[in-house]
């Protein structure tokens, strides 16, 4: 007699969870930085769990598909982080988290960041995880508009600019193998 698949899928889900818990999925508070030009605002998203990205050592993410799409724009997202401790009003220490994507075919290019698509930035205790992941806090109102903000924009942008660099070089020494091999391009 054959037993159905979902009766053999159920042992296996059982002995996975032991391994992998489930993320749980939280609702918090971060600021969106619009690409149209108006104001930062800070907005509620849930979160989504990440394994394969760059942010994936945070477990769960807040949720941008609404914003960037759930193809490309989500999926080429880049991320920095600005830690921020003994600040005059305490609600603004922490660790900031700061997204953008770089799907620049798909989205206009921002008045505000000069990135393209909406910026977001999240904020967690500092490197305070727990069994499931990253555990959130509310981006405070005092942030918006803060140095704190400007600083972990300016993060991203550095990070940017490092990457480009980066790449730079791999097609230099790329360039530098093709040319030893008496290749033209």
């Amino acid at each position: 007699m054959e037993l159905p698949l979902s009766q053999l899928r159920r042992p296996f889900e059982w002995l996975t969870s032991i391994f992998e818990p489930k993320v749980r999925e939280t609702n918090v508070q971060v600021l969106r930085i619009p690409a149209d030009g108006s104001p930062p605002l800070l907005i509620r998203l849930n979160t989504v769990e990440t394994s394969d990205n760059v942010d994936s050592f945070l477990s769960h993410i807040p949720d941008f598909r609404r914003y960037w799409g759930d193809k490309e724009g989500f999926h080429w997202r880049d991320i920095a982080h600005l830690e921020v401790m003994d600040q005059s009003l305490t609600e603004l220490n922490g660790a900031y988290w700061g997204w953008k994507s770089f799907a620049m075919d798909l989205m206009p290019r921002s008045e505000h960041t000069g990135f393209h698509g909406d910026a977001f930035i999240a904020k967690t205790p500092i490197w305070e995880n727990d069994e499931n992941g990253a555990v959130y806090e509310d981006v405070p109102e005092t942030f918006i508009g803060s140095k704190l903000m400007h600083e972990t924009l300016q993060k991203l942008h550095e990070k940017e600019i490092k990457d480009m660099r980066d790449n730079a070089r791999q097609i230099t020494s790329v360039e530098a193998v093709i040319l030893s091999c008496g290749l033209e391009f």
